[in-house]
Protein backbone atom coordinates (compact mmCIF):
# COMPACT_ATOMS: atom_id res chain seq x y z
CA UNK A 1 0.00 0.00 0.00
CA UNK A 2 2.53 2.23 1.04
CA UNK A 3 5.42 1.78 -1.29
CA UNK A 4 7.67 4.38 -2.59
CA UNK A 5 9.48 3.88 -5.58
CA UNK A 6 12.25 5.93 -6.61
CA UNK A 7 12.86 6.58 -10.29
CA UNK A 8 16.47 8.89 -9.95
CA UNK A 9 16.92 8.56 -13.58
CA UNK A 10 13.87 11.21 -13.43
CA UNK A 11 14.91 14.54 -14.30
CA UNK A 12 13.60 17.41 -11.90
CA UNK A 13 11.15 18.97 -14.59
CA UNK A 14 9.85 15.59 -15.45
CA UNK A 15 5.87 15.66 -14.58
CA UNK A 16 3.76 12.24 -13.94
CA UNK A 17 0.74 12.60 -16.47
CA UNK A 18 -2.42 10.84 -17.08
CA UNK A 19 -3.25 9.86 -13.61
CA UNK A 20 -5.63 12.02 -11.64
CA UNK A 21 -4.54 11.51 -7.79
CA UNK A 22 -7.39 12.53 -5.73
CA UNK A 23 -9.05 10.16 -7.86
CA UNK A 24 -6.91 7.24 -6.90
CA UNK A 25 -6.36 8.04 -3.68
CA UNK A 26 -10.55 8.11 -3.33
CA UNK A 27 -10.96 4.57 -4.68
CA UNK A 28 -7.79 2.80 -3.17
CA UNK A 29 -9.48 4.50 -0.09
CA UNK A 30 -12.93 2.78 -0.35
CA UNK A 31 -11.26 -0.32 -1.30
CA UNK A 32 -9.04 -1.00 1.78
CA UNK A 33 -12.14 -0.17 3.78
CA UNK A 34 -14.37 -2.56 2.07
CA UNK A 35 -11.48 -4.74 2.64
CA UNK A 36 -11.70 -3.83 6.29
CA UNK A 37 -15.13 -4.20 6.68
CA UNK A 38 -15.35 -7.86 5.03
CA UNK A 39 -12.72 -8.88 7.57
CA UNK A 40 -12.88 -6.78 10.84
CA UNK A 41 -16.91 -7.81 10.54
CA UNK A 42 -16.49 -11.18 9.45
CA UNK A 43 -18.11 -10.84 6.51
CA UNK A 44 -15.65 -13.33 4.35
CA UNK A 45 -16.21 -17.23 3.49
CA UNK A 46 -13.29 -18.07 5.65
CA UNK A 47 -15.59 -16.87 8.93
CA UNK A 48 -18.55 -18.00 7.63
CA UNK A 49 -17.47 -21.74 7.19
CA UNK A 50 -16.52 -21.48 10.53
CA UNK A 51 -19.57 -19.61 13.13
CA UNK A 52 -23.06 -19.56 12.24
CA UNK A 53 -23.06 -16.66 9.56
CA UNK A 54 -25.88 -15.03 8.90
CA UNK A 55 -25.70 -12.03 6.59
CA UNK A 56 -26.91 -8.39 7.90
CA UNK A 57 -27.35 -6.12 5.53
CA UNK A 58 -27.99 -3.57 8.27
CA UNK A 59 -24.06 -4.41 10.30
CA UNK A 60 -22.53 -4.37 6.94
CA UNK A 61 -23.75 -0.93 6.10
CA UNK A 62 -22.52 0.28 9.93
CA UNK A 63 -19.37 -1.33 9.29
CA UNK A 64 -18.73 0.00 6.51
CA UNK A 65 -19.11 3.89 7.48
CA UNK A 66 -16.92 2.94 11.08
CA UNK A 67 -13.91 1.57 8.03
CA UNK A 68 -14.43 4.37 6.09
CA UNK A 69 -13.52 6.62 8.96
CA UNK A 70 -11.08 4.76 10.51
CA UNK A 71 -8.99 3.90 7.35
CA UNK A 72 -9.43 7.38 5.77
CA UNK A 73 -7.64 8.52 9.36
CA UNK A 74 -4.99 5.32 8.48
CA UNK A 75 -4.96 5.43 4.74
CA UNK A 76 -4.88 8.70 3.63
CA UNK A 77 -2.72 10.21 6.07
CA UNK A 78 -0.15 7.45 5.67
CA UNK A 79 0.43 8.29 1.63
CA UNK A 80 0.30 11.98 2.46
CA UNK A 81 2.71 11.48 5.20
CA UNK A 82 5.25 10.10 2.26
CA UNK A 83 4.45 12.14 -0.08
CA UNK A 84 4.92 15.19 1.86
CA UNK A 85 7.93 14.06 3.31
CA UNK A 86 9.39 13.64 0.29
CA UNK A 87 8.45 16.93 -1.03
CA UNK A 88 9.94 18.29 1.91
CA UNK A 89 13.30 17.12 0.83
CA UNK A 90 12.97 18.53 -2.22
CA UNK A 91 11.96 15.53 -4.46
CA UNK A 92 8.53 15.36 -6.10
CA UNK A 93 5.94 12.78 -4.97
CA UNK A 94 2.58 11.83 -6.31
CA UNK A 95 0.39 8.28 -5.06
CA UNK A 96 -0.95 6.17 -8.36
CA UNK A 97 -3.25 3.24 -7.48
CA UNK A 98 -2.46 -0.20 -8.34
CA UNK A 99 -5.89 -1.53 -10.36
CA UNK A 100 -4.96 -5.31 -9.96
CA UNK A 101 -3.42 -5.33 -6.40
CA UNK A 102 -6.98 -3.50 -5.97
CA UNK A 103 -9.07 -6.35 -7.04
CA UNK A 104 -6.78 -9.12 -5.41
CA UNK A 105 -6.33 -7.17 -1.89
CA UNK A 106 -10.62 -7.48 -1.74
CA UNK A 107 -10.47 -10.65 -3.33
CA UNK A 108 -8.16 -11.67 -0.38
CA UNK A 109 -10.53 -10.31 2.44
CA UNK A 110 -14.01 -11.49 1.03
CA UNK A 111 -12.32 -15.36 0.82
CA UNK A 112 -9.73 -15.70 3.07
CA UNK A 113 -10.15 -12.90 5.54
CA UNK A 114 -6.73 -11.35 5.53
CA UNK A 115 -6.41 -7.67 4.41
CA UNK A 116 -3.24 -6.84 1.92
CA UNK A 117 -2.60 -3.67 1.93
CA UNK A 118 -1.39 -2.75 -1.29
CA UNK A 119 -3.83 -0.54 -3.12
CA UNK A 120 -1.00 1.51 -5.04
CA UNK A 121 2.08 3.58 -4.50
CA UNK A 122 3.70 7.02 -3.56
CA UNK A 123 6.35 7.49 -6.39
CA UNK A 124 8.78 9.80 -5.71
CA UNK A 125 11.00 11.13 -8.48
CA UNK A 126 13.03 14.26 -9.66
CA UNK A 127 16.30 14.00 -6.82
CA UNK A 128 18.48 11.68 -6.28
CA UNK A 129 17.62 10.10 -2.21
CA UNK A 130 20.15 9.19 0.20
CA UNK A 131 20.27 6.18 2.06
CA UNK A 132 18.80 8.13 5.01
CA UNK A 133 16.30 10.23 3.12
CA UNK A 134 14.60 6.96 1.51
CA UNK A 135 14.85 5.25 4.88
CA UNK A 136 13.00 8.47 6.58
CA UNK A 137 10.38 9.22 3.70
CA UNK A 138 9.79 5.85 4.14
CA UNK A 139 9.34 5.86 8.14
CA UNK A 140 6.98 8.61 7.55
CA UNK A 141 3.87 6.38 6.35
CA UNK A 142 4.46 3.05 9.02
CA UNK A 143 5.09 5.93 11.95
CA UNK A 144 1.92 8.48 11.22
CA UNK A 145 -0.15 5.24 11.68
CA UNK A 146 1.75 4.14 15.02
CA UNK A 147 1.30 8.19 16.18
CA UNK A 148 -2.52 7.56 14.94
CA UNK A 149 -3.18 4.45 16.95
CA UNK A 150 -1.78 6.07 20.00
CA UNK A 151 -3.76 8.81 19.59
CA UNK A 152 -7.29 6.40 19.19
CA UNK A 153 -5.80 4.26 22.56
CA UNK A 154 -5.52 7.71 24.38
CA UNK A 155 -9.13 8.78 23.47
CA UNK A 156 -10.29 5.34 24.12
CA UNK A 157 -8.78 5.38 27.92
CA UNK A 158 -9.84 9.05 28.65
CA UNK A 159 -13.50 8.35 27.47
CA UNK A 160 -13.61 5.23 30.04
CA UNK A 161 -13.45 2.37 27.25
CA UNK A 162 -17.42 2.92 25.90
CA UNK A 163 -19.25 -0.24 25.71
CA UNK A 164 -22.51 1.23 23.99
CA UNK A 165 -22.81 3.66 20.98
CA UNK A 166 -20.97 4.11 17.90
CA UNK A 167 -18.03 5.62 19.38
CA UNK A 168 -16.37 2.15 20.48
CA UNK A 169 -16.07 0.48 17.09
CA UNK A 170 -14.95 3.75 15.75
CA UNK A 171 -12.02 3.58 18.10
CA UNK A 172 -11.13 0.13 18.22
CA UNK A 173 -11.17 -0.09 13.77
CA UNK A 174 -9.17 3.15 14.25
CA UNK A 175 -6.60 1.43 16.50
CA UNK A 176 -6.65 -2.13 14.96
CA UNK A 177 -6.66 -0.77 11.37
CA UNK A 178 -3.40 1.92 12.30
CA UNK A 179 -1.85 -0.88 13.86
CA UNK A 180 -2.42 -3.35 11.22
CA UNK A 181 -1.59 -0.94 8.09
CA UNK A 182 2.08 -0.10 10.24
CA UNK A 183 2.74 -3.75 10.59
CA UNK A 184 2.35 -4.66 6.70
CA UNK A 185 4.14 -1.89 5.41
CA UNK A 186 7.43 -2.52 8.01
CA UNK A 187 7.66 -6.27 6.52
CA UNK A 188 11.21 -5.96 5.10
CA UNK A 189 10.32 -7.32 1.45
CA UNK A 190 10.06 -6.16 -1.93
CA UNK A 191 8.98 -2.45 -2.49
CA UNK A 192 7.57 -1.81 1.17
CA UNK A 193 8.63 0.52 3.54
CA UNK A 194 10.47 -1.93 5.93
CA UNK A 195 12.73 -3.29 3.56
CA UNK A 196 14.09 0.39 3.07
CA UNK A 197 13.74 1.56 6.37
CA UNK A 198 15.96 -1.77 7.89
CA UNK A 199 18.20 -1.21 5.22
CA UNK A 200 18.78 2.39 6.32
CA UNK A 201 18.71 1.80 10.61
CA UNK A 202 17.56 -1.71 11.58
CA UNK A 203 16.89 -0.45 15.39
CA UNK A 204 14.16 1.56 14.02
CA UNK A 205 12.91 -0.54 12.54
CA UNK A 206 12.79 -2.99 15.18
CA UNK A 207 11.38 -0.67 17.57
CA UNK A 208 8.68 0.06 14.92
CA UNK A 209 7.74 -3.55 13.86
CA UNK A 210 6.96 -4.20 17.43
CA UNK A 211 5.74 -1.76 18.38
CA UNK A 212 2.89 -2.16 15.59
CA UNK A 213 2.33 -6.13 15.62
CA UNK A 214 2.57 -5.74 19.38
CA UNK A 215 -0.48 -3.33 19.05
CA UNK A 216 -2.41 -5.06 17.36
CA UNK A 217 -2.06 -8.59 18.46
CA UNK A 218 -3.26 -6.70 22.22
CA UNK A 219 -6.07 -4.89 20.26
CA UNK A 220 -7.30 -7.06 18.17
CA UNK A 221 -8.07 -9.57 20.73
CA UNK A 222 -5.70 -12.16 19.22
CA UNK A 223 -3.41 -11.84 22.86
CA UNK A 224 -5.25 -10.98 25.93
CA UNK A 225 -4.60 -7.57 27.41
Amino acid sequence: MAEEVVFEEIKPTTKIKKYNEVRDIIIAWIAISICFTLVLGGFNVLDGAYSNWVFDWSKLGLYILISLFATGTAFILHELAHKYSAIHIGAKAKFIMWKNSLFMSVGFAALVGFVFVAPGAVYIFGKHLSRKEDGLTSLAGPATNIILAILFIIVYFILGSPQTGIIAPILGFGIIINFWIAFFNLLPIGPLDGKKIFVWNPFIWVICTAISIGGYLLFSGLIPL
